[in-house]
């Protein structure tokens, strides 16, 4: 009896604790709706930017390398790359600009050429110039005597004197900058002139020497026109006397014009200079079988070429 009362009483417990029949289970509440993110648009990728390089022929070197003093104490290094073709021509594509390890410029030989002839070989611009060996495919010197060292490059064979590109160091800009071409310039810092002297007139018939003088600025004009010519005749009975020499004419540019820099090669010696003085070595013949000699010096005055001297010359093995 006992234990029937125990199994009741546990049954009993254990029907209170059991969940009722039929009654909902309890729900966890629903996580709010999320939105569902759009598709972000496609990141577009930047391409690298590339720097231009110039590629350098395989064939190139260092032809010659020269130093270039400068005002300021500086010594820059000047390095004319180009290539040699055979033994008697090479080229030079750029002239490399160091100071010290630095390298600050490379003058391209192109701009000279470009600039020079313009699309007179049908539009294909050389990228070198033309020399015969590579000691002389540069030069270095003062031309506007500022103190700082300006360069030239050989431009082409002639059948004179020799034409050079040049460039002139602009300490403002602290680079060199294209000028001009000058037949073989010389520079004379006593007299602070640059002369470039050639051939002209038929056959080789003139030698001319033209003169330069820089300005405040530092940029070079032209002073006088110096001539030496054969082509000259002085007026009968007088004969020019080439055993002496020819007659040597100065020209200078008339008031009022323009100034003209190096190589502008717009002007003419007698179309746009005038003639200030003319000295012959003459000769005339006696009739005997003698001549006699004489200086004659020709000076502008009063607007024409006047005859202002003429003194007798006479030769040291004349008897």
């Amino acid at each position: 009896m006992r234990r029937m009362l125990m199994f009741l009483l546990a049954l009993l417990a254990l029907t209170a604790c059991a969940a009722p029949a039929g009654a909902p289970a309890e729900k966890s509440p629903a996580p709010p709706p999320q939105e569902v993110p759009a598709d972000p648009a496609p990141v577009e990728q930047t391409p690298e930017t590339e720097v231009p390089v110039e590629e350098v022929p395989s064939e190139d070197r260092v032809l010659l390398t020269l130093e270039a003093p400068l005002a300021d104490g500086r010594v820059l290094t000047l390095e004319a790359v180009g290539k040699v073709e055979d033994e008697y021509t090479c080229g030079v594509r750029e002239v490399r600009v160091y100071d010290g390890d630095k390298l600050l410029q490379t003058v391209l030989s192109r701009e000279a050429v470009e600039h020079f002839w313009g699309d007179s070989d049908g539009g294909v611009v050389s990228e070198y110039t033309s020399c015969w060996k590579p000691e002389g495919c540069m030069t270095a010197l003062d031309l506007n005597f500022d103190d700082n060292t300006d360069f030239g490059l050989f431009g082409w064979p002639a059948n004179n004197t020799i034409p050079y590109y040049y460039w002139i160091w602009n300490a403002e800009v602290g680079q060199y900058q294209y000028a001009f071409v000058l037949q073989e310039a010389e520079a004379h810092p006593e007299a602070r002139e640059l002369t470039a002297e050639y051939k002209s007139g038929s056959a080789g018939s003139q030698w001319i020497v033209e003169y330069y003088e820089p300005d405040e600025n530092g940029d070079l004009y032209l002073t006088r026109v110096e001539r030496d010519t054969c082509d000259f005749e002085p007026e009968p009975p007088s004969y020019l006397d080439v055993q002496r020499g020819w007659a040597h004419e100065i020209w200078l540019p008339p008031e009022g014009r323009e100034p003209i820099p190096p190589g502008d090669g717009h002007w003419g010696i007698e179309a746009d200079l005038t003639l200030v003085r003319r000295e012959v070595p003459v000769y005339e013949d006696n009739g005997d079988n003698t001549a006699s000699h004489y200086t004659e010096i020709w000076e502008l005055k009063d607007g024409q070429l006047q005859l202002t001297s003429r003194e007798e010359y006479v030769y040291e093995d004349q008897p």
